[in-house]
Order: structure tokens, then C-alpha cells, then sequence
């Protein structure tokens, strides 16, 4: 597993935190580069990134040395083999919609990544 080129990623995305039901929607790379800038010491190797067309990258912390260049920091993100299954996604979703309080939860579905992306762009609105 190798850290990838940031042209690869397919935007929108989202950011699964492994301690959180909440999920972060991320519109363009910027907001990607804004949350790794402002987060960078908090990640754990568990919390995932997920692109538009279901392909799943770990975020890799990197060491907390002392750089300076803090642009060193940030974190990697490392592809994963395989992609996160819609009947995964769709639980995260529900598990987001519960977090935040929306009702009905069980009947909220989706038949692709990008519309769910699309859900959670709107739940957070």
C-alpha cells in the first residue's frame, strides 16, 4: 500500500472517523488539505477517506516530529484494495442521520456512493 496522487481521488468525498458516527463531507480537494491541516495531529490509522466511486483510503498519521516545513505533517492517504461495499456505506450513513438527530433512519437508502455523498452533504445543510 502506497500513498496516492491527489488527482486520483473522485470528489466529492467524505471522511469516516473511526471514534464517530459523524461523517465530514468534503466538496474539493481544498477541503480535504483544510481538514488534514487543521486535524493533522488528531488522525488515527483507522479513519478512512472515501471517494465518489467507493474507493476507500486509510488516512496515515504521520509521526508527530517536529518540522519546518508543515506541509511534512500531513497526512497520507493510502489506498485500500478493496472498496467499501453500498450496504456498509448505507450504514454509515444511517449511523450519520442518527447522530445528528434525523428520525427514520432505518428507511434511508441509496443505490450508489455518490448519492450517498450527496445525503450527507444535504443532512449537514
Amino acid at each position: 500500500m502506497t500513498s496516492v496522487k491527489m488527482s486520483s481521488i473522485e470528489w466529492p468525498a467524505i471522511v469516516k472517523l473511526t471514534q464517530n458516527d459523524e461523517l465530514l463531507y468534503l466538496e474539493h480537494q481544498r477541503d480535504w488539505l483544510e481538514l488534514a491541516c487543521l486535524y493533522q495531529h488528531h488522525f488515527i490509522d483507522t479513519d478512512q477517506l472515501l471517494d465518489s466511486k467507493g474507493r476507500r483510503y486509510l488516512i496515515s498519521a504521520c509521526p508527530q516530529k517536529i518540522h519546518e516545513d508543515p506541509v511534512g505533517e500531513l497526512p497520507r492517504l493510502v489506498r485500500q484494495k478493496q472498496d467499501l461495499s453500498l450496504n456498509e456505506f448505507i450504514k454509515w450513513v444511517q449511523n450519520h442521520a442518527q447522530a445528528l438527530g434525523q428520525c427514520c433512519v432505518a428507511k434511508l437508502a441509496f443505490t450508489t456512493i455518490s448519492q450517498g455523498i450527496e445525503i450527507v452533504r444535504t443532512l449537514d445543510e
